[in-house]
């Protein structure tokens, strides 16, 4: 299987680089002086983004709380905006104000948010604006941010977003590990929740606040776990990293099959190992 090669902006291809100049283009055109900044964090931050497996993953700060029409203006033109992009990996975003980026109150608000899911109610208009919403992931995104975004526009990470709260960090880590657990849900996801789960399991046992992409995680889950899940692990990798071209309908899977008992060998080690 042959692999394509990790990137990291701005040392990207030449249409992602584009585009989210042009994503940052279009949020400054929209929210004009209100933008304190927006941030890229996730596999393209760090060094580990693997077209056509991998989103783009950004957090944008606003000075003041968003007006209804214009909070449903933004998300429609992202929405529309998502749908020019060069990659099968999609726009995920969240627009949050400044006091939360400084201060990542539990739970965790956020003006508007933006993935593939979200798409359609966006468009068709049953998106909710004006009430206060919270998103559980928020925590562990702004840790990113924190340890390894990079500032895309405006005031630079360190003057816009405080500390992480550990255990907020952890509860956020830990949403995403329990639905990858609960279940058979690691089947429906299989790379995304080994290498995931490697990453839950590296925070777990080495207790710090590194922040590991899923390439990083899976790097890590080959050296300290145990032998017979390493297989596994290294077939997950391979799938993440792999320059095969899929469609959205193998996305899920990476266009591969995998074997349910296995899987589910390393979803019940993974859990447990973990003390929810």
């Amino acid at each position: 299987m042959s692999t394509s090669t990790s990137q990291i902006r701005p040392n990207c291809d030449k249409a992602v680089y584009s585009y989210i100049n042009g994503f940052v283009k279009l949020l400054k055109n929209k929210l004009a002086d209100n933008l304190v900044g927006i941030y890229l964090h996730g596999s393209l931050a760090m060094g580990s983004y693997f077209p056509p497996k991998s989103d783009m993953d950004f957090i944008i700060v606003v000075a003041d709380k968003l007006k209804i029409d214009l909070a449903e203006s933004v998300n429609i033109a992202i929405a529309r905006y998502a749908e020019t992009r060069p990659t099968i990996g999609c726009i995920e975003c969240s627009v949050i104000n400044l006091a939360t980026a400084q201060n990542t109150p539990e739970p965790t608000p956020y003006e508007l948010h933006y993935s593939e899911m979200w798409h359609e109610r966006i468009l068709n208009g049953t998106a909710t604006y004006g009430t206060e919403q919270f998103d559980p992931d928020l925590p562990a995104h702004l840790m990113c941010v924190k340890k390894r975004g990079i500032c895309l526009y405006g005031k630079g990470i360190d003057n816009v977003f405080g500390d992480v709260d550990w255990q907020s960090f952890t509860a956020a880590v830990l949403d995403d590990f329990n639905w990858i657990v609960d279940e058979e849900n690691i089947c429906e996801s299989p790379y995304y929740g080994v290498l995931n789960l490697c990453r839950v399991l590296q925070i777990i046992t080495e207790k710090n606040e590194k922040y590991l992409s899923k390439y990083e995680g899976a790097l890590w889950g080959i050296e300290h776990l145990p032998n017979e899940y390493k297989p596994l692990i290294q077939k997950a990798l391979e799938v993440y990293t792999s320059a095969k071209m899929i469609d959205e309908n193998d996305r899920k899977t990476g266009g591969v099959a995998w074997d349910k008992t296995t899987l589910l060998a390393f979803r019940d080690y993974a859990k447990n190992g973990v003390t929810i």
